[in-house]
């Protein structure tokens, strides 16, 4: 698996592979060391924090580079604790999806260049 991953980064400028559930199956924890950056998906309302916390850590003892949490299966309808719905004579019902960036330096690029 490492010799295809390192193949395949001297040809594309972005891979991108998805793998087994963290806790499930030795996959995962086989593949993080071998990539630039590991993306730990979490859906919303359902994975216990406890499970979070060791898939983390997990990714982490392995030598992973965990670069962000994707929270999936969010319900953007429900009141929550904060509550900020649409409101006034012209407001809107919220997009069904929500996209947040980010920048984050890859391993190529240092904050020293």
């Amino acid at each position: 698996m490492g010799a295809l991953v390192r193949s395949a980064k001297t040809e594309y400028g972005f891979i991108i592979l998805d793998s087994s559930p963290m806790l499930a199956l030795a996959d995962s924890r086989i593949l993080a060391p071998l990539v630039d950056g590991v993306l730990l998906v979490v859906k919303s309302g359902t994975t216990p924090r406890e499970q979070i916390l060791h898939a983390q850590s997990g990714i982490r003892s392995v030598g992973g580079n965990l670069i962000g949490v994707v929270l999936n299966s969010v319900d953007i309808r429900t009141n929550g604790y904060y509550n900020y719905g649409p409101y006034g004579p012209d407001a809107r019902p919220p997009l069904q999806e929500t996209f947040a960036t980010t920048d984050f330096e890859t391993p190529q690029q240092k904050a020293s260049d």
